[in-house]
């Protein structure tokens, strides 16, 4: 073959493989999931004291506190239910002498007495030296469950409702934890939870819960595991007490006092 010819086939296999070239194509795949945060607060029913009733479903679909809550409505409030049990606690005004039984303490012979100052009461004289009147009964615990996929928060407001006598807000001690885990009545809770490991606000009476600091901060979801909105939820109880430590003295008078307090839950 020539030299000539051996061009020409060079120049036909090259225009050959230039008209096969394969085109430039792309595909493009973005799968897309969202899942806001979610917090479900459980107690009581406020209208007839049925539980366990979700009385607030928090969607974390705002900025701070103004999250929507999709029971809200008008008259939708959940009622706290008495410290280990599922037992609604009762409206004050209808529960007569709340938290009035008083303790006599007679350390010098070991006598330990109650007298209900709501209605007469009598019993053996006692020596007065080293006797003290005690409130170790005027202590009032409530609780509350909360189930969560995010960390979120509570904020509280006490509002004084009743006063008489010697006894104001600043009189009433307060202090807020959490349970994990247990049982309350017949129903466990928590075992599927684990601890929110939030941070509880400090406060030296309830007068001092009014909104401006959360009682409490959290750091992570109440949920651990799957199971039910009763197992993954954490309890949190409040314990309010008559005087510092829940101690009673004769010097704080007499008298009666009385505060709602409404707590917000919310997605920060």
């Amino acid at each position: 073959m020539s030299f000539r010819k051996l061009l020409l086939a060079g120049a036909a296999l090259a225009a050959s493989t230039a008209a096969v070239a394969p085109a430039n194509a792309s595909i493009i795949d973005r799968p897309h999931f969202k899942v806001l945060g979610v917090v479900i607060v459980w107690s009581a029913d406020d209208a007839t004291g049925t539980t366990p009733i979700a009385t607030d479903f928090v969607i974390d679909d705002q900025t701070g506190s103004g999250d929507t809550d999709l029971i809200g409505g008008t008259n939708v409030d959940g009622r706290t239910v008495v410290t280990g049990s599922l037992t609604a606690t009762a409206d004050a005004s209808s529960t007569a002498g709340l938290g009035s039984v008083l303790s006599i303490d007679d350390s010098l012979a070991n006598n330990i007495a109650t007298v209900n100052t709501d209605t007469a009461a009598s019993f053996a004289a006692f020596d007065v030296s080293d006797a003290t009147l005690t409130g170790a009964a005027m202590t009032y615990e409530s609780s509350f469950y909360v189930a969560s996929n995010t960390a979120f928060n509570i904020d509280g407001v006490a509002t004084q409702t009743a006063a008489s006598g010697d006894f104001a807000m600043t009189d009433i001690g307060y202090n807020m934890g959490v349970t994990v885990t247990g049982t309350d009545g017949s129903l466990t809770f928590g075992g599927n939870a684990q601890d929110p490991q939030g941070t509880f606000g400090s406060f030296s009476d309830l007068s001092l819960v009014d909104g401006s600091t959360p009682v409490y901060e959290g750091g992570r979801r109440t949920a651990a595991s799957a199971g039910s909105i009763v197992d993954q939820s954490v309890r949190f109880d409040a314990t309010y007490t008559l005087g510092a430590g829940g101690v009673y003295d004769l010097s704080q008078g007499a008298g009666e006092i009385q505060a709602d307090v409404v707590y917000t839950v919310y997605v920060p």
